[in-house]
């Protein structure tokens, strides 16, 4: 056999080598990062000893290129994933920075991408790329090799622990040797002796650091715990927390039940220090305690809220069988809370006992005169109890209840559908082995009422017998506070009725052949907005709340109602065809005409479709019945927002009839100035509507304000300023009526920019609401109000002339007192 086919057969051997030792490794722990890296860079060795197997007894140039491009992927990739993985089990800090990660495998790109791509058979290279290649190389493997063992080198000179200085040892020895063999018969030796060349054996030489890495993995357990130590997944479930420390005292793993219990994330505390789950005095007892301990009692965990459990800690310690070295720590630790308040309330007991010379008398005084449900059973035979749990149980006296068994003071049935008498006896099985156990439990009274109670049954020694000590607490208000959060998470809370969620819910589960024909109606309450810009949202409630019992007295009682948000609802008709939907709309729409909010009628618009076939999409369904009722909304709306405007001029004229008399009388003088300006008829007419409604918006002013006899407070005189914009509300939801919103709403500019709500100033007013200031200002100043008496008509106009060009607009100003009022305005009397 020929040297060439020699080195093939090793490098096969090698091969095999590379994959076992790397297989292995990774099976120990497969969810590792660092054995995933390991086993990276035992392939790429792997895949140069492979393809080098065949580049060594390769014919020709061509063959030996093909296996040389083939075997880049491990020679170009092995020192960089040798430093990444030394930084990985070293925990060096670096690789926290994404720069960092990549600088380490960027010139194994680079040169792997120039070994396929700018060398080979057929490629011509220069003189210069070979040389950036050839040097380039050398420098990145030579580099991070020994970048690597230097690592190494000082992780072992550092460390405390034994395994980690034999496991640096080694792992510096065995890296070493192929480091230095490679470098004396690549580099060294053909320079110094030129007529020496040496075949490329680096893939063979890195047997020997596999090898050793090998022997640490299996003697020292490199990389990981000894498997008896390692989590199984029934941790992930135990009732009690576990957490497993290294031996520096961080968190490497931790038990859903833990994090669940310490309200934390799992990422929150991984690699993360005990001490940040410690309570800041106990940190120093734990630590201590662990060196020759093996259990804690009345240790505080701190919940992420920072709230404080009571623990009680038993830990094991995980040391290496034949180094003898700390590789980490078990701790399963117990939840004491209820043990904590058993001993709070034995403690109060045995203080009490003690301060009347600890006599059965005592005991009974306490335990008659306990506010706390106090149960005694044998078994599950009841054999004393106090008054309190007589009351509980809704009981004469506690000789009804001493001699029976527990089930037989509850339903045959448990909710979770167990057996009354087999959970019992379940329960007590458990406290007598444990010692204790906390349970939900369902108790009946004579009265036949049922009612939950949380059970906290204890195991204790009585007169030398072993008895059960139950503490019973009522939950019944906790069980309603369940059941409300259900209820609200399905019901709208204004009507009762279901939400948009279970609407949606039933939709689906609902849309199956068997309920065809399947009606959708959607209605919709017409004014609504309307009610709440002029009476309120209360007043608005109402109003949903009423169409809501209408809806449901006209409905059937497997029909599902439910209120969509706003205004809109949807009734859903399984097994219902168009006929009978019309009838059923009929019979809510005369529910609906005897109702009233006020004095406003409620109007409801409906549209609604069928599905007749399976093929036919629910939600295309959906569509056209809102479409159908937005279309009823159309014409039956405006309607509605007419009928509503005239019930709110009716109640304010109602709340305050001196505003009757005022709206009616700045008609007439708005009438009249619009005739001396030469108005034509449909605008005077206008101009008498906008005169009418203009004070429309103090529907929703306080009456008391309104009413108010003496001056107003700056916050009621705020509220009095909000009138025009309510106003401009109300009027605007009427399609003919938007350009007397307009009006109304800058009724109380001024002619200077003073004035509110928008500041016009001049002919930015419209001309309507600068005819209506002046006669609003006109009459408010010659009536009778609740704050003052009526102005002497002199005074009035005398106030107006001083505001001319101020707050009013001049002109029309001299056409209503020269004109509508008949008298000489200052501005004649001045130029004549």
């Amino acid at each position: 056999m020929g040297t060439e086919s020699l080195f093939s057969v090793i490098s096969l051997v090698s091969v095999v080598i590379y994959a076992y030792i790397g297989i292995y490794t990774f099976t120990q722990n497969p969810k590792s990062l660092v054995h995933k890296v390991f086993l990276l860079l035992c392939s790429s060795y792997a895949i140069w000893s492979f393809a080098y197997s065949f580049a060594y007894i390769a014919h020709d140039k061509i063959s030996f290129s093909f296996w040389n491009k083939i075997s880049a992927i491990g020679w170009c990739s092995f020192s960089a994933l040798s430093l990444y993985l030394v930084l990985l089990i070293t925990e060096n800090p670096i690789l926290k920075y994404r720069v960092a990660r990549v600088l380490i495998f960027l010139p194994a790109g680079i040169f792997f991408y120039m070994a396929i791509f700018l060398f080979g058979e057929g490629i011509e290279t220069s003189k210069v790329t070979t040389n950036i290649f050839y040097i380039g190389d050398f420098l990145y493997n030579f580099l991070f090799l020994l970048i690597s063992i230097i690592i190494l080198l000082f992780w072992g000179l550092k460390s405390s622990s034994v395994r980690i200085k034999k496991q640096s040892f080694i792992l510096v020895t065995c890296s070493g040797i192929p480091f230095i063999l490679n470098l004396l018969t690549q580099d060294i030796l053909p320079l110094v002796v030129v007529t020496i060349q040496f075949p490329l054996m680096g893939q063979l030489y890195s047997i020997i650091m596999i090898l050793g890495t090998y022997r640490v993995i299996t003697k020292y357990k490199f990389l990981r715990l000894p498997e008896r130590y390692i989590f199984e997944e029934v941790v992930k479930e135990i009732m009690d927390m576990v957490i497993l420390l290294d031996a520096k005292g961080m968190i490497i793993k931790i038990s859903q039940h833990t994090l669940s219990l310490l309200e934390f994330k799992e990422d929150e505390l991984i690699n993360q220090d005990i001490d940040v789950i410690l309570e800041e005095k106990r940190r120093r007892i734990l630590i201590d305690s662990l060196k020759d301990s093996s259990k804690l009692n009345d240790i505080n965990l701190l919940k992420k809220s920072g709230e404080r459990i009571p623990v009680n800690i038993s830990y094991k310690q995980i040391i290496d069988d034949k180094l003898h070295d700390l590789l980490g720590v078990i701790l399963v630790i117990q939840d004491i809370s209820l043990l904590y308040d058993l001993r709070r309330k034995n403690e109060e007991l045995h203080a009490y006992v003690q301060q009347v010379e600890a006599s059965e008398y005592t005991f009974r005084k306490l335990f008659e005169g306990s506010s706390d449900s106090i149960l005694i059973m044998e078994g599950n035979k009841i054999i004393d109890c106090n008054p309190a749990t007589t009351r509980l149980l809704g009981t004469d006296s506690k000789e009804i209840l001493i001699g029976k068994n527990l089930w037989e003071l509850s339903p045959e049935y448990q909710p979770d559908g167990i057996l009354s008498e087999e959970k019992a006896q379940a329960m007590n099985k458990q406290a007598k082995t444990t010692g204790e156990v906390k349970f939900e439990w369902w108790h009946k009274k004579e009265n036949g009422i049922e009612f939950p109670v949380e059970i906290m049954l204890t195991s204790i020694l009585l007169n030398g017998k072993q008895v059960f000590h139950g503490l019973l607490r009522d939950v019944t208000e906790h069980k309603q506070l369940e059941n409300r959060l259900e209820y609200l998470s399905y019901n709208d809370v204004l009507t009762g009725l279901y939400n948009r969620r279970f609407f949606e819910e039933e939709l689906k589960r609902l849309d199956v052949p068997r309920n065809l024909p399947l009606t959708i109606v959607m209605a919709d309450v017409n004014g609504l907005k309307l009610i709440n810009d002029s009476f309120g949202h209360i007043m608005g409630d109402e109003l949903l709340q009423k169409v809501s019992s209408a809806i449901a007295k006209g409905c059937r009682s497997g029909d599902i109602i439910a209120r969509l948000g706003g205004d809109e609802f949807v009734i859903l008709l399984p097994k219902t065809g168009v006929k009978e939907t019309e009838q059923l709309v009929k019979g809510i729409k005369a529910y609906s005409k005897n109702e009233q909010v006020g004095s406003i009628e409620l109007s409801i618009s409906f549209g609604w479709e069928t599905k007749h076939n399976p093929e036919e999409n629910i939600l295309e369904v959906f569509k056209k019945a809102e479409d159908r009722m937005y279309k009823k909304k159309l014409f039956e709306s405006p309607s509605m927002r007419g009928k509503t405007i005239k019930a709110i001029i009716s109640t304010l004229h109602e709340k305050n009839k001196r505003e009757e008399q005022h709206s009616y009388r700045v008609s007439e003088l708005c009438k009249s100035i619009g005739k001396a300006l030469s108005l034509s008829e449909g605008d005077i007419e206008e101009l008498k509507t906008v005169g009418l409604l203009h004070d429309i918006g103090k529907i929703a002013i306080e009456e008391a304000t309104l009413n108010k006899p003496g001056k107003l407070t700056e916050l009621e005189w705020e509220e009095i300023k909000r009138h025009p914009e309510i106003g401009y509300r109300i009027l605007s939801t009427v399609n003919d009526m938007a350009e007397i919103a307009e009006y109304v709403l800058c009724h109380h500019e001024k002619w200077n920019g003073m004035g509110y709500p928008k500041g016009l100033k001049g002919e930015e007013i419209p001309l309507q609401a600068r005819i209506i200031a002046i006669a609003d200002a006109y009459d408010a100043m010659t009536s009778q109000r609740s704050y003052r008496s009526a102005l002497p008509e002199v005074i009035a106009l005398e106030e107006l002339q001083n505001n001319a060009g101020i707050q009013f607009d001049p002109m029309i100003l001299n056409v209503f007192i020269e004109t509508v009022l008949n008298k000489l305005s200052r501005n004649d009397s001045q130029a004549g």
